[in-house]
């Protein structure tokens, strides 16, 4: 039971972390190219990866380092992915399908394995990926937004989806006494993959303005401590509570981009906030 507590509170810090980044990344990618912000931001987890790897050294482990570059390839696809799916479909239709995707499918994985949860907790998880659709919906007549989801962008959010949920589950198969293996070799997979597009993309000349450091600097920070949580929280498991409730990371966005920036916050999303908040007592609730 505690287990499955610590996993929860884990999982909440994990996607309030997430979502936290994700609005520090929204900024600075106004300012700068978005895969560029995302390589750097990346590479600030890679150098933290790796300075924890000095500091708090563990055996090292072939395991480890195979699941971690397997999540590095997966988190790699499923960034370009949604960037590509971005560029062609409404951000309000392509956010809740990679996100609800990428939090069910570890969740499947689970319960196909033998997992088995109260009641309460798969209420919760039901619960949560609803609410993480409703939260990333803005509204159907968003200005300035592209015409719907054609197919290459619903396909493209769906690999993005399945891209984020391989990385997840690549996470699972670690080892416990790994460490920081699993973190910098997925840090340094995806920061060869990410900067090799943007330099494709920018032909070697990133853009990057002097504007763009410091939010791109904070999210790198908080991508990284969300990992660990993340990665703490798949440990202990269960994978489904884990996965799902880390999927809520729309939420700490939304809520941020209203406090901050001062954005509208639609009535759908108020309940989407609230079906969340239920969702991680339910997932939390003893047997």
């Amino acid at each position: 039971m505690l287990g499955g507590m610590f996993t929860v509170l884990l999982s909440t810090a994990t996607a309030s972390l997430f979502g936290v980044a994700d609005f520090f990344g929204g900024v600075a990618s106004r300012r700068a190219s978005a895969l560029a912000v995302t390589a750097l931001a990346h590479s600030v987890g890679l150098a933290l990866f790796a300075l924890a790897l000095v500091v708090a050294p563990a055996p090292f482990s072939r395991t480890a380092v195979l699941a971690g570059a397997a999540a590095g390839v997966g988190g790699g696809i499923g960034v370009a992915a949604l960037y590509a799916a971005l560029a062609r479909g409404r951000m309000s239709l392509v956010a809740p399908v990679t996100a609800a995707i990428s939090g069910s499918l570890p969740a499947l994985y689970d319960f196909a394995t033998g997992a088995t949860l109260a009641p309460t907790a798969i209420a919760g998880l039901v619960l949560a990926l609803v609410a993480t659709v409703i939260v990333s919906a803005t509204s159907v007549d968003e200005p300035g937004g592209a015409p719907g989801l054609p197919p290459a962008a619903l396909g493209l959010s769906l690999l993005a989806g399945v891209g984020f949920a391989g990385s997840f589950l690549s996470f699972s198969f670690a080892g416990d006494g790994s460490g920081f293996w699993p973190l910098a070799t997925a840090r340094l997979v995806s920061v060869a993959m990410i900067g090799s597009l943007a330099l494709v993309r920018s032909a070697g000349r990133p853009d990057f303005s002097a504007e763009a450091w410091r939010p791109t600097l904070l999210a790198g920070l908080l991508d990284a401590f969300a990992n660990v949580t993340m990665l703490a929280a798949i440990r202990i498991g269960p994978l489904a509570i884990a996965s799902v409730i880390g999927s809520l990371y729309p939420v700490a966005t939304v809520l941020l981009a209203r406090v901050v920036l001062k954005e509208h916050l639609h009535g759908w999303q108020r309940v989407g906030i609230g079906l969340a908040l239920a969702a991680v007592v339910l997932a939390a609730w003893p047997r």
